[in-house]
């Protein structure tokens, strides 16, 4: 399936980067607001967002999470957050679970491949749970196999509903493999069963599958938590140089750029 307006979502920290990484990346509830605030003006208009414990380890926590929602809120109203359920190796699957129901956020990222182990009649009642919350889903998928348990669990009725948004990660090394930018063609996005779809992808591919997948009706998520480089091959000063040099090349093509209630409404997931 194919969209008209194309949403920008930053991801800009990670799990894993550290100020040694790159001295942008934003770690705490006041760093993340003013990337938030900044990566907004650029145009983006949601936030995919981890948090980090007092040690900056990824977390789950939900008081953490409060904190920077609150602030990021506070510094600018009008852009999607999403939090990440992520486990990282340190969460099991209800725990996941735990944080969703007791944060009840506008949205939610969810691996399939982390809950896939849980029993499906508990993975239908935490779904049945979010759509009463209205936390909006969107389901990561690494390969085929994934996207083809999101189709086996939509008709099956594990999940609920017709369509979730989805988003496809490209060039992740993982055992089991990832997508590559080969799944970027019409042929294949095309017959996407997803309320609607998202690419990231890795380092200096960040941008060329970007291109591919906007030009395809896709939408986007860039940052510093798979990318710090330009399309030139230089480091990005911070998160919203990499949101502007789409925006430019959008503009450039003509793609119009959703706006904060245009991206809640691509991130709804028909349930």
């Amino acid at each position: 399936m194919k969209d008209t307006l194309l949403l920008i979502a930053v991801a800009p920290n990670g799990a894993r980067k550290l100020k040694t990484d790159h001295p942008q990346i934003p770690l705490n509830a006041e760093e993340l607001s003013e990337t938030a605030l900044n990566c907004a003006a650029a145009g983006a208009s949601m936030i995919h967002l981890h948090v980090r414990d007092e040690n900056n380890r990824h977390s789950l926590s939900v008081d953490a999470y409060k904190e920077a929602i609150q602030e990021i809120q506070k510094a600018e109203p009008n852009i999607f957050i999403q939090v990440t359920s992520e486990a990282v190796g340190i969460y099991s699957a209800e725990q996941q679970f735990e944080m969703i129901h007791a944060l009840k956020p506008n949205a939610v990222s969810i691996g399939l491949r982390e809950i896939r182990d849980l029993d499906e009649h508990i993975i239908t009642d935490h779904f049945h749970k979010m759509r009463e919350a209205e936390t909006f889903p969107q389901l990561i998928l690494y390969n085929d196999h994934d996207l083809n348990m999101y189709y086996d669990w939509v008709k099956r009725k594990v999940i609920p509903g017709k369509a979730y948004p989805i988003l496809l990660v490209i060039g992740k090394e993982t055992p089991e493999g990832s997508f590559d930018n080969s799944v970027l063609t019409a042929e294949i996005t095309d017959k996407l069963p997803a309320a609607s779809w998202m690419i990231c992808a890795f380092g200096p591919n960040e941008y060329p599958a970007g291109q591919l997948a906007t030009k395809l009706g896709g939408h986007i998520r860039l940052g510093f938590e798979n990318n710090c480089e330009l399309a030139n091959g230089s480091i990005a000063k911070n998160n919203a140089e990499l949101i502007s040099q789409m925006v430019n090349y959008l503009a450039s093509e003509n793609i119009a750029v959703a706006n904060y209630q245009q991206a809640i409404e691509i991130m709804r997931p028909d349930w």
